[in-house]
């Protein structure tokens, strides 16, 4: 019997980077004291609150009937692939950015990318769950 685990986003400096250089702008917007520029600085407040509505609320759900729910925050739609249907997954880490990611690959070559905080036991629940459906299956 397999139990539902989540995996909570791993927050990385260029999240917090990009939360900080938003919060800069609408601030420096607002000490600014034009009324036109005030309605910039609002939409770039409500900017913000969606990146860190976002950061902080991403969940990566591996459900007990083998599904995997991708939840980006309230603003986002859930993405939910079966675990069956992944082909496979790549770690990617790149040279010119400070972030790397685990590149879902699943059906009819359709990609999905995830963050999770401990991405070694992410991919081996992952595999985990893939082996015990198999064996269910035969």
């Amino acid at each position: 019997m397999m139990n539902q685990r989540t995996f909570q986003h791993r927050v990385s400096a260029m999240d917090l980077g990009c939360i900080v250089l938003i919060s800069a702008v609408a601030l420096w917007l607002f000490l600014q004291r034009a009324a036109h520029l005030a309605g910039v600085a609002f939409l770039v407040t409500c900017l913000d609150v969606a990146v860190i509505e976002r950061v902080i609320h991403t969940t990566y759900t591996l459900t007990a009937d083998g599904l995997l729910v991708v939840y980006r925050g309230r603003f986002s739609k859930k993405t939910i692939l079966p675990l069956a249907e992944i082909i496979r997954m790549e770690q990617v880490r790149t040279w010119w950015r400070p972030a790397h990611y685990i590149l879902i690959e699943y059906s009819l070559r359709r990609e999905v990318s995830v963050k999770p905080d401990n991405e070694e036991a992410f991919i081996a629940e992952i595999l985990k769950r893939q082996k015990r459906l198999e064996k269910n299956d035969k």
